[in-house]
């Protein structure tokens, strides 16, 4: 396939989709203004909109083609001035192929390539039939399609019936794994309820709704009220029982929309080990398979969210140079929701060689504690814990470990109270009711004691393991030999307690991902750089 190709004429109705998409805001915009707006040149103005979108679509798809050559693809596309895109295979980060409704309908599907170039340099060919869509990812990615290349693993009209599932979300090791050359794993349908029933997108969709509601103020009006307020018994009459009525009907379908979405989303998700590659299938719509060669993985992240947390509860992501932080997945999800329990098993069957895969033990971090030791050095290129009872037989290799020194604990439980405590205090002045909120100091006290206890940082010889907490609880685990950089900053008040805080980034997307620990001492801080020197 060494001339140019067009997509198949099915690419000028995706086209069409996809110009709407981008301007749904736009267009939700103006069917509220038109639903106040009685000119007839209104609906002029929306048909020659929809007109534009068909035609755009069209000539996009008609200015569109490729070719794929030996080592690279081509792509060329533009509508008023042509772009010409050049993607090598060895720059090639993620490829994923996709199938929505409209691909399914004639048996196409969507292959979407992605560099460490961020947005600029994904290619996305939206009408291809599968032969060649899994041509191309062999060329571009030819060491990892092996046992009949990817039409082995890609069923985009069925169900991943080969795959056994966990049924149990019980506290116990229940990572149902197949041993094979190839480890699957899939997300049971007990997993997938629990994962919807415990969505983060909650806040997001309440937000939109409201948003929207906002802009709906021309229907809510004294006789629409009053005939809500006559259906439902628990409403006497308009006033604070139909504000909070009103609240609480945004919150529910606000968390029905969330549990939806995550169904839709995660359907089906199994993740599969070919080769040099990690296969990932996802979704009940759309259904979207994506192929991560292992030496793209930048770091890998697990968090547990604050409905999660008590159960014992994770997901795992993987941080790739080619997939981008902005978009709606956020990061590239390996394991939607396992138990804590699970998560060595887990390492061991797709990323058997990395390391602290547990973290810092109970054990260690007491031993930490009581010796409030966190200084540690590295000698003759091994690394070694200085004054610490830990044995070598208790890891793979001799690790470091740290966690947040002592000095800096009343500096972790007043951090959470500047956000509220300022504000209120020059407000107390002229609304005296404001003292109040005093009150919140003690749940930001208590959120900055837990933060206090979840900071803790682990070295290998080949890694680098921080646990930190924003909202959730997060880990990272990053190679030492994918770090972009290192640093530290260090402000007047920190200096006087000989304190840190500590920075690393990885490519992520088009931009850096940066993480920053905390309130770290000085011995913690030079032996950091010792290890990146090691």
């Amino acid at each position: 396939m060494f001339e140019f190709q067009r997509l198949h004429w099915v690419a000028s109705i995706t086209g069409v989709l996809e110009v709407i998409k981008q301007n749904v805001l736009t267009v939700v915009i103006l069917l509220i203004v038109g639903s106040r707006n009685e000119s007839p040149y209104f609906i002029w103005f929306i048909g020659l909109g929809l007109i534009s979108a068909f035609g755009l679509g069209i000539m996009s798809w008609f200015r569109f083609k490729y070719q794929l050559l030996e080592d690279e693809i081509h792509i060329y596309k533009g509508i008023f001035i042509q772009k010409k895109l050049y993607i090598h295979k060895n720059r090639v980060q993620v490829t994923e192929i996709s199938a929505g409704i409209i691909q399914r309908l004639f048996g196409l599907v969507s292959l979407t390539i992605q560099t460490a170039g961020g947005g600029s340099e994904r290619a996305v060919l939206s009408a291809l039939n599968t032969q060649t869509a899994n041509n191309i990812v062999e060329v571009l990615n030819p060491k990892g399609i092996e046992h009949g290349g990817l039409e082995s693993t890609l069923r985009l009209d069925e169900h991943f019936s080969y795959v056994e599932t966990n049924q149990s979300l019980n506290l116990q090791n229940s990572l149902d794994l197949y041993h094979g050359q190839n480890p699957e794993w899939s997300l049971s349908n007990k997993r997938l309820f629990y994962l919807a029933l415990t969505s983060g997108e909650f806040g997001i969709i309440a937000t939109i709704l409201g948003t929207i509601l906002g802009q709906l103020s021309e229907f809510i009006t004294d006789e629409n009220i009053q005939w809500i307020v006559d259906r439902i018994p628990l409403i006497q009459q308009p006033g604070i029982y139909f504000v909070l009525f009103s609240v609480a009907t945004v919150i529910l379908v606000s968390y029905l929309l969330s549990i939806l979405s995550s169904f839709v989303r995660y359907y089906g998700f199994t993740i599969r080990k070919v080769g040099k590659e990690l296969h990932i299938t996802r979704g009940l719509l759309e259904r979207i398979q994506t192929t991560v060669p292992y030496n793209r993985i930048q770091a890998l992240k697990s968090t547990e969210g604050l409905l999660r947390q008590p159960f014992g509860l994770e997901s795992i992501s993987i941080i790739s140079a080619g997939h981008q932080q902005g978009q709606q997945q956020k990061s590239l999800v390996a394991a939607p929701l396992i138990l804590c329990d699970e998560r060595e098993a887990f390492f061991q069957q797709f990323f058997g060689d990395w390391e602290l895969a547990n973290g810092i033990s109970q054990q260690q971090r007491n031993q930490l504690q009581e010796t409030s030791q966190d200084l540690y050095s590295c000698l003759d290129d091994v690394l070694i814990p200085i004054q610490t009872n830990l044995e070598p037989s208790d890891n793979k290799q001799l690790q470091l470990y740290a966690i947040a020194p002592k000095n800096a604990f009343f500096r972790y439980l007043r951090r959470p109270n500047y956000l509220w405590l300022f504000p209120t205090l020059l407000g107390i002045y002229w609304l005296p009711w404001l003292v109040w909120l005093a009150l919140l100091s003690i749940p930001a006290t208590l959120y900055g004691w837990i933060t206090y206890k979840d900071t803790e940082l682990g070295l290998s010889s080949e890694l680098i393991y921080i646990r930190h907490r924003a909202l959730a609880r997060k880990h990272i685990w990053i190679p030492k030999i994918r770090l972009q950089s290192s640093g530290n900053t260090q402000h007047i008040f920190q200096k006087s307690k000989r304190l840190y805080h500590l920075i690393f980034s990885v490519v992520s997307g088009s931009q850096e991902l940066r993480v920053r620990v905390k309130d770290f001492s000085s011995d913690a801080m030079r032996s950091v750089m010792k290890w990146l020197h090691c």
